[in-house]
């Protein structure tokens, strides 16, 4: 990679000097893996700026290069599927926000596993806040008839006396989880 190349790059996406020049100082190795991860996934200007805040705050936070962690496992990963480009950038950015956020990712991967384990029928969904921000929980019913509503609120009445119900409202109330900061 050369300065060249990330300079052909920038100019064919109508990024701004400022980018450019910015991108041009960063250590060669990251700026090649940036240049990766742009021209893999077509990146405009702000999503690049996106992605590269995101790995540059892991980077700071855990002693890595750059390059280290725009080439993370889970990054390749999500850049290699046979899927959209839209499909893939939102694999990377969720891989991303897995290494930003490792704390709050485990607690909703725990949240996930307790609303699993209370036996909900298809007919009950229990729904999180988004970035776990609230303390509550969305519960939709849906039913046909009388006799299905009866049956989905029994299921509902018995998962809320179950101990991991507990434990869900415990863990949005912020005990486990502080977005990492």
């Amino acid at each position: 990679m050369t300065h060249l190349d990330i300079r052909a790059y920038a100019a064919a996406r109508r990024y701004s000097a400022a980018t450019t020049e910015r991108w041009l100082r960063i250590e060669p190795q990251g700026g090649e893996a940036l240049l990766e991860v742009a021209t893999a996934l077509r990146l405009g200007e702000n999503q690049l700026r996106g992605l590269w805040e995101w790995a540059e705050e892991i980077a700071v936070r855990d002693g890595l290069s750059l390059a280290q962690v725009l080439r993370h496992e889970s990054i390749l990963a999500a850049r290699a599927r046979p899927l959209s480009r839209n499909d893939r950038l939102k694999l990377v950015k969720a891989a991303l926000r897995r290494l930003r956020f490792p704390r709050l990712v485990a607690t909703e991967d725990r949240l996930a596993t307790l609303i699993g384990a209370l036996g909900l029928p298809r007919s009950v969904r229990m729904t999180l806040p988004d970035h776990l921000e609230g303390d509550e929980v969305r519960v939709e019913i849906v039913a046909q008839d009388p006799a299905a509503l009866r049956a989905a609120a029994l299921a509902l009445q018995a998962a809320a006396d179950r101990p991991g119900c507990a434990e869900i409202f415990r863990l949005l109330g912020g005990e486990s989880h502080d977005h990492d900061g």
